[in-house]
């Protein structure tokens, strides 16, 4: 096929951030049908997008060629100053690579101008060139290079000395003057020099563009994109502007018609995509190589870490030699998960018998002989398993690989860094014996194959959670032992999605950012909505296209845009090490806080056969091991946290009774109702919740439930499917299901039924008929069952390995749940201040907390200046219900905790009250620590939210004194440090504290309630819904702890106090909405009200009033919503929804004048609702009387004080009317009445 003459030499993609508009696949696809042969990449100082711009041009049919438009400072790069604010100090160069010593080259220059040159931008110098000069071509490049910068100055020596510069370093062949045409003034000025410069020196020219968007009507996008990235509006004079309509990927005939005069600068762009002829290579390994030590092969060291793995994981006994393993004695065959012995259930179970009961070949020294048959066939199992496992790691080459990893997982497990593997890995025995995973593959069924197949060798992918606050310890760890220069961390990019693009172009186009925000609301939710989608989706959206000019703009332009490069940051988790400096390899940047990071993502650096690795950051692990440790403190326990019995029935109740906060998977609203209503028994069950709790196998949890409580008769496709599905009720749920199926039926290898499984997850076709021919012949050739049922077996895999999940990823979560479950059910004092810890910043959440903990019994105090630590930590106190037995039944807040308050200013107080002994005043506490760390603010937040009460005074007080405690305190320590203190000028002291002035009363409760609300989260001092309290009990029918088990969308009654108010208009109806947060004793929920309730109840929605509501229940999201039908003050309730007041009056007792104070209340009370005089006889028996209607009363908080008060406490009894309306109808379900019409 023809190509066009003309290469683009010049050219920005959308890497060079929010300055190119050209999207890699956009751009490919326009290049083609310009029929390029060529294309090259000149990124702003960058290599971000070089390896997928090279393989998207690749997969295009089109030459890639890598470059660079680099900046260059003027002197050094170490040189950092300017004169004019940063302008001065580059100019712009674009390289190209000719080869791999070229591109190689490029990443070091691009490198050492992020780690050495970075200044305002990354920056080479002609030194650092000249260094890496090989296999480079040059030219000369825009109107900010150095050459067209000296000639628009008119200095022409210098512009000539520059030129002969880069002829003499790079080589007259490798050195090209670039020619532009944009229509500005100042390029045919430069244009004129050059042209007449190329004979002089006997250089030649190309003709570039500076192509920054694919199409010239991309011209206004691209302004607003500039717009974007320097925060500027459209209608800004002074702002950063390109020339409309010129910097575009123009054709190869457009081109020459702007280079008519020097018709060679465009042929010669042929010249220079000729001499580019980089072949990257993919896929060869640049692990690093283990170094083991001394003695040991990397094979045969390996092999003794098995070994150690089988004796700490199993209790076997065994030594490495050669490639077999020499076993010497067992400690406890119920340890080894393929033992089978009669009456002998796994060693730690409850039923377990005596340690020596039942146990074979028990010798007199305690050993037990591995040539019993049962442990002999157990044992040989195991080694099997380990030996098929080895001999594939060795074969892949992946031995070095498994050695890093076990390394410096060992690392942290010596360092107190809790650290375990999560996905496929979690499926090999290898893993599990060098303590990389925490889940024994052999016991829950877990396959090698799935994480490393040996017949599709693909390297293997550990990823590692580890307690988040010591993840960089870890990180360190592998710097300091592979070289800096080998480890880096992964960059990851952010994009311009729907919804961000749609609210950056309204702000430049100066709309408000209400206007913004309508936009982009009308825009569905989903992770994967483009705006095309969105305008097929959402009719609002569509409407306001097609009728508003403004949103027409918008849109058009945001389409332009949308899935941009936006940013780079540091991929969460993502690290990258090497068998050699890294530089060697990719281009290296720093990060803000000078860490070393990949300038390529995630993908290619995996591509370019690094061994890439995701260190995760889990709180999770941070809980279970802060709780621990706690546990240790303060009962001197040690918890076996990796080998708890799973079998504890206090956990089993607690996951049962679905008091899941804080566990791990388990804890939002719809896993909670899962627990409540499967009844967990075992791990399988939870791996199986976890695996199910998804898009698309959720709904299967119905039946899975019916199967579980033999509801549903379990019924399998073939007998041998049985022993493959018995664990999840005959249905299909884990990958590792579909390949031992596929290996049961049709007699696969695990790694044929892997390649079967992932071709069943692309719904690749032609594969997947290939497969289903294979499977059915394998059907009949080993099971010689029928071709129709084969293929009927093959549709129903087919279909549960669309969403079959990773059993060993379910697993691995599985165990950490289970863990967490344990320490809360059995050590809920130091899990809840774990948990309180890790999340103090977030005080919903901690408010959720202690509720739950006082709820289970434990009581949380205030913080206090006396007594608190800096987390929260286990403090003496015994409520009732505390678990008989520990030391601690309370939690004492943290003072970090405390808003405002930070962990430097509580580390001086501790230090203080440690040296020194309780603090006794303010005046002591404020003299005692360093003002500039505990300055005013930190004092009067602990004032506020009660941490200084135990000063004995009251919060009113210490808030008045403490600017003159504070100015007292600060001419003390400065006498203290002049040496100026003596008996006398301390007893002068003495007589003049601060505290001696006049004590004021104590703020009111609100304030005290609003100040504790505001800086810890919760209330301490009482509740405001205190009063309220009888009221919420007798008459609202559900607490914020209860919704979650309502069924959805069913009606209640709810009382509490409002607590925060949102008001907004809805994208759907363009009415005002507000969603209210309704708070009780029990914790928050929010309130929706819309519409006509909307007007009708607004008044009451007010931040502090106590309010009943009446309404539906949402229970469909993680934390349920209220859709209220009506909203009444929660005073009113007693008189609305009382049927009945009842006196009951004991006749022992009673006396005539008594009648005359019911009566008096009867009158002073008036009301509608009827009175019943209940007579208590002293044998038990009760008379009711019911009064006359003149005698009927209102119902109300008064009313039942001064019945108590004349009578003793439960006189008043109010007979509560617990029904409910019926369910108003939604404003869609009025909309038609039955047979079609309006209703």
């Amino acid at each position: 096929m023809p190509h066009a003459e003309f290469v683009h030499l010049h050219l920005h993609t959308e890497y060079s951030l929010l300055d190119g508009a050209c999207r890699l696949d956009r751009l490919m696809n326009k290049a083609r049908e310009l029929k390029f042969p060529a294309l090259a990449i000149t990124d702003h100082g960058v290599l971000y997008g070089a390896i997928d711009f090279y393989n998207e041009a690749r997969k295009h049919g089109i030459k890639p060629i890598i470059g660079c438009e680099v900046y260059v400072a003027p002197g050094s790069r170490f040189e950092k100053k300017a004169s004019t604010g940063g302008r001065d100090v580059y100019n712009h160069l674009v390289l190209l690579a000719r080869d791999e010593a070229g591109y190689k080259n490029l990443i070091q220059l691009a490198t050492r101008a992020h780690t050495e040159g970075y200044y305002y931008k990354p920056r080479i110098d002609k030194e650092l060139l000249a260094e890496h000069r090989e296999g480079l071509l040059a030219l000369s490049g825009c109107l900010a290079s150095e050459i067209p910068e000296w000639i628009q100055k008119d200095q022409l020596p210098r512009a000539r000395a520059a030129i002969d510069w880069f002829k003499q370093t790079l080589g007259a062949e490798n050195f090209y003057l670039e020619l532009q045409q944009h229509g500005l003034p100042e390029q045919a000025k430069v244009n004129r020099h050059l042209v007449a410069w190329a004979k002089e020196f006997g250089l030649k020219l190309v003709a570039t563009n500076d192509v920054h968007y694919i199409q010239q009507s991309h011209s206004h996008a691209h302004d607003c994109l500039i717009c974007i990235g320097t925060q500027a509006q459209l209608s800004d004079t002074k702002r950063l502007r390109y020339a409309e309509g010129q910097f575009y990927l123009r054709s190869a005939d457009e081109m020459k018609a702007r280079f008519a005069e020097v018709p060679e600068a465009v042929l010669n762009t042929l010249e220079v995509a000729e001499k580019c002829n980089l072949e990257i290579e993919f896929e060869k390994m640049h692990y690093p190589v283990f170094a083991p030590p001394e003695h040991f092969t990397r094979e045969g060291y390996l092999r003794h870490l098995a070994a150690e793995g089988l004796r700490n994981r199993y209790g076997i006994h065994a030594r490495a030699e050669g490639r077999e393993f020499v076993i010497e004695r067992v400690e406890d065959p119920r340890r080894l998960p393929a033992y089978e012995a009669e009456a002998s259930p796994p060693a730690g179970s409850a039923s377990a018998p005596a340690p020596d009961a039942g146990v074979p070949g028990k010798t007199a020294g305690g050993e037990i002989s591995p040539t019993d048959p049962a442990v002999a066939a157990a044992v040989k199992a195991l080694l099997d398993r380990l030996q098929l496992e080895l001999k594939v790691i060795e074969k892949t080459g992946f031995v070095s690989y498994f050695l890093i990893v076990g390394d410096f997982i060992r690392y942290g497990h010596e360092h107190g860094i809790p650290c375990s593997a999560r996905g496929s890995a979690a499926g090999s025995l290898v893993t599990y014996l060098l303590g990389i995973s925490n889940v024994c593959p052999i016991r829950y069924g877990l396959l090698f194959e799935r994480f490393l197949n040996p017949e599709r060798v693909n390297p293997p992918d550990i990823d590692i959670d580890f307690a988040d606050d010591r993840r960089a310890d870890v990180i360190e760890y592998v710097r300091e032992k592979y070289g800096k220069d080998a480890v880096a961390q992964i960059i990851t990019f952010g994009t311009l999605g729907a919804k961000s693009v749609v609210r950056d172009v309204a702000r430049v186009m100066g709309l408000s950012f209400g206007d913004g925000d309508r936009l982009a609301k009308m825009i569905p939710y989903d992770l994967k909505m483009t705006l095309e989608k969105a305008l097929k989706q959402s009719p609002e959206l569509k409407q306001a296209y097609e009728n508003e000019e403004v949103t027409r703009e918008l849109v058009d332009t945001a389409l332009v845009l949308e899935d941009l490069t936006r940013n780079a940051s540091v991929h969460a988790a993502g690290v990258v090490i090497g068998d050699q400096p890294l530089a060697n390899l990719l281009p290296l940047k720093q990060d803000e806080d000078g860490a070393i990071v990949t300038q390529y993502a995630m993908g290619p650096v995996g591509k370019l056969g690094l061994l890439k690795m995701d260190f995760l950051g889990l709180k999770t692990l941070t809980v279970i091991r802060n709780t621990c440790e706690l546990v240790r403190q303060t009962r001197g326990v040690e918890v076996p946290i990796d080998a708890l019995p799973l079998d504890d029935a206090k956990t089993y109740e607690l996951l049962n009774k679905a008091n899941t906060l804080g566990v791990f998977q388990l804890e939002s609203s719809g896993m909670r109702d899962l627990c409540r209503k499967f009844q967990i028994a075992s791990l399988e069950h939870i791996t199986a919740l976890i695996a199910l709790y998804r898009p698309g196998p959720m709904d299967l949890i119905p039946e899975f439930i019916k199967r579980r409580h033999g509801e549903i008769q379990i019924e399998y496709e073939h007998p041998l499917l049985a022993p493959i599905c018995r664990e999840t009720y005959g249905i299909m749920i884990y990958q590792e299901q579909v390949m031992q199926a596929t290996q049961a039926l049709a007699g696969y290898s695990l790694g044929g039924a892997d390649m079967l499984r992932r071709a069943m997850g692309k719904k690749q076709a032609d594969e997947m008929a290939k497969q289903r021919d294979t499977f059915v012949k394998g059907c009949a050739q080993v099971n010689h069952i029928p071709a129709a049922k084969a293929d009927q077996i093959f549709n129903l895999l087919e279909k549960f390995a669309g969403y079959g999940f990773n059993k060993s990823h379910a697993a691995a979560y599985a165990v950490l749940a289970y863990q967490t479950a344990y320490l809360k059910a059995n050590y809920p004092v130091e899990f809840f201040c774990a948990m309180m810890t890790n999340d103090m910043a977030d005080t919903e959440k901690l408010s959720q907390y202690i509720a739950e903990a006082r709820g289970m019994g434990i009581e949380v105090l205030a913080p206090d200046v006396n007594a608190s630590q800096v987390h929260f930590a286990p403090a003496p106190g015994a409520p009732a219900s505390a678990q008989p037995g520990a030391p601690e039944a309370a939690i004492r807040f943290g003072l970090a905790a405390i808003k405002g308050v930070g962990e430097i200013a509580v580390q001086a107080i501790l230090k203080a009250r440690s040296e020194g002994g309780r603090f006794g005043s303010l005046s002591e506490l404020c003299e005692r620590v360093d003002a500039r760390t505990v300055n005013r603010k930190i004092l009067e937040a602990m004032i506020k939210c009660g941490a200084c009460d135990s000063l004995g005074q009251t919060r009113a007080t210490l808030c008045g004194q403490l600017d003159r405690t504070l100015a007292r305190a600060a001419s003390v320590i400065a006498d203290r440090q002049r040496g100026q203190a003596s008996l006398f000028g301390a007893l002068e002291e003495r007589a003049a504290q601060p505290e001696d002035a006049a004590s004021l009363p104590e703020w009111p409760e609100h304030k005290l309630l609003a100040c504790e609300k505001e800086l810890l989260g919760f209330y301490v001092t009482g509740h405001p819904l205190t009063p309220f309290a009888p009221i919420l009990e007798k008459y609202a029918l559900a607490n914020t702890a209860t919704l979650a088990q309502l069924p959805p969308r069913s009606l209640t009654r709810i009382g509490g106090l409002i607590a925060a108010v949102q008001n907004g208009i809805s994208k759907k109806t363009q009415k005002p909405y507000s969603l209210a947060t309704l708070e009780d004793l029990e914790g928050s929920v929010q309130v929706l009200c819309l519409n006509e309730n909307y007007d009708k109840y607004r008044e009451l929605l007010v931040p502090g009033k106590a309010i009943l509501i009446i309404g539906e229940v949402n229970t469909g999201d993680d934390r349920p919503k209220i859709f209220p039908q009506e909203i009444m003050p929660l005073e009113d309730a007693p008189q609305r929804f009382t049927k009945q007041v009842h006196l009951r009056l004991h006749t022992a007792h009673l006396k005539p004048e008594h009648l005359e104070v019911v009566h008096e209340l009867a009158t002073s009370h008036r009301g509608k609702c009827p009175l019943f005089l209940c007579f208590v006889r002293p044998g038990g028996e009760v008379i009711f009387i019911e009064t006359h209607d003149q005698f009927s009363v209102a119902p109300s908080r008064e009313l039942q004080q001064a019945a108590n008060e004349r009578f003793g406490e439960e006189t008043y009894y109010a007979k509560v009317d617990t029904s409910l309306p019926e369910r108003a109808p939604r404003r869609w379900e009025r909309r038609a009445n039955g047979n079609g019409t309006e209703g």
